[in-house]
């Protein structure tokens, strides 16, 4: 009853892609993440600024994650050379429904019309 909460249903949850759109200023992005069964991650991050494409960003690595608390966990990133990317607290606000409290970005899941949620 006591201590902090397991990390495996967080991660359980995060397996997957998911997409956010993001917008500060003059600059638009969309960030593309997919969180893998094997603790792998991919993500992509697109932006325009003033209306013309950047050169998007990739990173591949690896995660884990931290439970905080019963609503909240904290998502590690490294490279695929070991090197700290972030580290960065988020809440499910449901299955489909992810919130980085950082800058307030909302990731939604992406489901493919063949594949099961889980």
């Amino acid at each position: 009853m006591f201590g902090k909460p397991k990390a495996s249903g967080f991660t359980k949850t995060l397996v997957g892609e998911w997409k956010a759109d993001t917008l500060s200023g003059d600059v638009k992005g969309e960030i593309t993440a997919v969180f893998n069964t094997d603790g792998t991650f991919f993500t992509r991050n697109k932006m325009e600024i003033r209306g013309v494409p950047a050169d998007p960003v990739t990173h591949t690595g690896r995660y884990r994650i931290e439970a905080v608390d019963k609503s909240r966990f904290k998502l590690f990133t490294i490279d695929e050379n070991g090197a700290p990317l972030s580290a960065t607290v988020r809440t499910f606000v449901d299955r489909n429904t992810m919130m980085n409290e950082v800058g307030r970005i909302t990731f939604k899941r992406v489901q493919q019309d063949d594949a099961p949620l889980f």
